[in-house]
């Protein structure tokens, strides 16, 4: 009897311990779906993208990143310097409509502490940031923002086997596209950042990714 009832007490606890972790992750993941009960959104899983789910009290509700994925040719013998393709569903709150939030991210004279923590996570948009693109875009009743963004980066790359410290200067440019829609107060941001060789390929699964966003209810 008393092994039983510890037992029981250790499958208890192991049931509250995993109950206890699901309720402090910003969603689930149900049948290669995301959802997220505290904004009302999910978000189909594409194959070949593995999935993160953030904390529940973080604006970064999850990372899809792409399983495969190519290496450019200057990174062939130090392929960590590639930018792994990365997509963040990121989910805050403004005042501001879709346009004038988008504005104040591209604006070198706004400032704001929220400004810079979604900077923190779309590195497409920080610096100096060429805006390619800007479309306005649909998902159901909800009219959003996308832009394609280029971002120049430099890097060193050591020789490959060197024993001394030679590298090559590397500058080449990340590629982003990033959707802004307002669900109530909430602004909803979700972007892709690769490598701008690669960008126009990943970009049109990023809208099909787009077509499996769904608000489950407008306020």
């Amino acid at each position: 009897m008393k092994r039983f009832l510890i037992a029981l007490f250790l499958v208890a606890l192991i049931f509250d311990l995993a109950s206890a972790r699901k309720k402090d992750l910003a969603g689930s993941v149900e049948n290669a779906t995301y959802v997220d009960d505290t904004y009302n959104v999910s978000m189909a899983i594409p194959d070949g993208w593995d999935c993160s789910v953030k904390k529940s009290k973080s604006p970064v509700r999850m990372i899809l990143i792409k399983k495969q994925y190519d290496v450019p040719i200057q990174f062939q013998n130090a392929p960590n310097f590639t930018t792994i393709p990365k997509v963040v569903l990121y989910i805050d709150t403004t005042s501001l409509t879709v346009d004038q939030f988008v504005d104040s991210l591209l604006s070198d004279q706004y400032k704001s502490k929220q400004k810079n923590e979604v900077l923190s996570q779309f590195k497409s948009l920080y610096g100096n940031t060429l805006v390619k693109r800007r479309t306005k875009q649909s998902i159901g009743d909800i009219t959003g923002v996308r832009i394609a963004t280029q971002l120049r980066y430099t890097v060193e790359v050591p020789w490959a086997g060197s024993q001394s410290d030679r590298a090559d200067v590397v500058t080449d440019f990340y590629g982003g596209s990033t959707f802004f829609a307002k669900d109530g107060n909430n602004i909803i941001m979700l972007q892709l950042v690769c490598e701008w060789r690669y960008f126009d390929v990943l970009e049109q699964d990023f809208v099909k990714m787009l077509d499996g966003l769904k608000f489950t209810s407008k306020k």
